[in-house]
């Protein structure tokens, strides 16, 4: 099973747009969502700062914000085959 990474941040309405749809998604696309706090960690906070959400499958990142509305679907399932 493929694992989805969702990078997100306390407070932002967009992290908490993409955690849904990723929620809904993952029992139709058969994958694990993990979600990471970036701001828990210097180095991630660094890297996306800027970008949050970001959602990664495996170290691969396939979305990032903005994101446009049904894209996300797209990447994930292109991205996990």
């Amino acid at each position: 099973m493929s694992e989805v990474t969702l990078y997100t941040r306390r407070d932002c309405g967009l992290c908490d747009e993409a955690a849904d749809e990723l929620a809904a998604l993952r029992h139709e696309l058969g994958f694990a969502l993990r979600t990471i706090d970036i701001d828990t960690d210097d180095e991630l906070r660094e890297r996306f700062n800027d970008v949050v959400p970001v959602v990664a499958v495996g170290e691969r990142v396939v979305a990032q914000a903005p994101i446009a509305p049904g894209s996300l679907r797209e990447a994930v399932a292109a991205a996990i085959g």
